[in-house]
């Protein structure tokens, strides 16, 4: 028996022996189309009274996947609902999102998130491994457990063979879910070369219309791998594999991006160009530069030994400048890309965008900041209770610095009041306030001369 009839009778076993759907795990790259596809043949190869459970096809669009690519994901997602609605197939293909609150550009430019890295890694949670879990957690319930399939391989890295090697699997294959107790991983192609991958991608017709050889010349221009499907902390980064989000700094250098642009998407420079920008943030020597030298929770953190400041989120005025130039090239690869109805980020975003912002100013920069792009106005929701203006603030810092206090600790005192202006009820005020009082106030300066000087901290 060849490989490729062994996987194939390993899938139609666990679909048999298991009351429980399976889902597929689908990024658009060759790995998650070779398991779709021989899913696809083993549910097409049953009997139609042997279709108890539905599988179903998930793919997480970050919101922030190279246009290039997730274009190809989206065509396949819609070719896959119609041709198994035509052939009469349980077989059903979902678009999966992070919600407004955990996208990319909320936490990076609303919150102030810096640009992921190795250390800090806070993206793969809210934007792939989130989508995945409320999507299998909002069917519990119907489903009662279900096996999701996804295309590891050991062959891949020398890292995705070791946390392949440490599953503790049934007498099936399977592992259990690291966060989801009704969930069982199954990982059918992890012996598969990336040969044997191609071989069977070039000699196997795609089932759901598309064309393999499509992809082939994909990764042909692209010259880079892809990112796997993440249900767990345990996967593996990206690496070197570029599939994946065009923001992604978790790479040096993003050799996809730049031989996508070699190859004739030069509307993509842009990108490439904001990406690099994103990822000189992260320069050591440049922190003190793009970021606060507190942390969100007000207080200044410091290196282990002491000797440095461990910077906190990028302040205000980068975040503009970050929302200025993403608006930008939104506009411009509207005018000059393959879509005029691309979207970088969305309204939705920008609306929780101005929240976070109305927080920490008392100008409302977001809707001058695409005003001033755009050249068009959006309907912003109205504010709620009281607000203050620049000019307020104006005067407040000017008040302020005549009688020698840091103006932020007034401001935020009377942000704190404006927050629960109209309650009925204010528990916890007295608390708020100690917490702000509680903050550090010193500046910048202030803490570095203390450090140079050697004082206790």
């Amino acid at each position: 028996m060849d490989k490729i009839t062994e996987i194939k009778e390993h899938i139609k076993r666990v679909y048999l022996a298991y009351n429980r759907p399976f889902v597929v795990g689908y990024s658009g790259g060759k790995d998650s189309t070779v398991v779709l596809q021989l899913v696809w043949d083993v549910i097409e190869e049953l009997p139609r009274e042997q279709l108890t459970q539905d599988v179903h096809v998930i793919s997480t669009d970050t919101l922030v996947e190279t246009p290039y690519i997730i274009d190809y994901v989206t065509k396949t997602l819609e070719q896959v609902n119609k041709a198994s609605s035509e052939c009469g197939l349980p077989i059903k293909a979902h678009r999966l999102t992070p919600l407004n609150k955990n996208s990319f550009w909320v936490n990076l430019i609303g919150k102030g998130y810096p640009a992921p890295s190795r250390n800090f890694r806070w993206c793969t949670e809210r934007l792939k491994i989130e989508p995945v879990n409320r999507f299998i957690a909002e069917h519990v319930d119907e489903w009662g457990e279900a096996t999701v399939l996804l295309g590891a391989r050991r062959d891949e890295s020398a890292s995705r063979s070791q946390v392949l090697a440490k599953k503790v699997r049934d007498q099936m294959g399977l592992s259990k879910h690291p966060t989801l107790p009704a969930a069982f991983v199954f990982t059918p192609i992890e012996e598969m070369t990336t040969d044997d991958v191609w071989s069977y991608l070039l000699n196997h017709k795609c089932q759901w219309g598309g064309n393999n050889r499509d992809l082939a010349a994909m990764y042909q221009n692209a010259a880079g791998g892809e990112c796997p499907m993440v249900v767990d902390k345990s996967t593996p980064s990206c690496g070197s594999s570029r599939f994946g989000c065009w923001t992604c700094t978790l790479v040096q250098q993003d050799s996809t991006m730049e031989n996508l642009i070699d190859n004739g998407e030069e509307w993509m420079a842009p990108l490439l160009e904001f990406r690099d920008f994103l990822s000189e943030t992260q320069d050591p020597e440049k922190k003190h530069i793009y970021r606060s030298h507190k942390r969100r929770d007000g207080q200044v953190a410091y290196v282990r030994d002491g000797t440095r400041i461990a910077y906190g989120p990028y302040k205000l005025e980068w975040r503009k400048e970050f929302l200025k130039r993403l608006l930008t090239i939104q506009k411009d690869v509207q005018q000059n890309g393959p879509d005029p109805s691309m979207q970088l980020i969305a309204v939705e975003e920008l609306e929780l965008i101005r929240d976070f912002w109305r927080e920490e100013e008392w100008s409302d920069s977001v809707p001058e900041i695409y005003r001033e792009v755009i050249g068009a106005d959006h309907v912003w929701p109205d504010d709620d209770g009281i607000r203050y203006s620049l000019a307020d603030h104006e005067l407040l810092t000017t008040l302020c610095r005549q009688a020698g206090i840091n103006p932020d600790l007034p401001t935020k005192l009377l942000d704190q009041e404006r927050r629960l202006q109209g309650m009925t009820r204010r528990a916890g005020i007295l608390d708020k306030i100690d917490r702000i009082f509680a903050e550090e106030w010193r500046t910048e300066e202030e803490v570095l001369k203390e450090l140079e000087a050697g004082h206790d901290i």
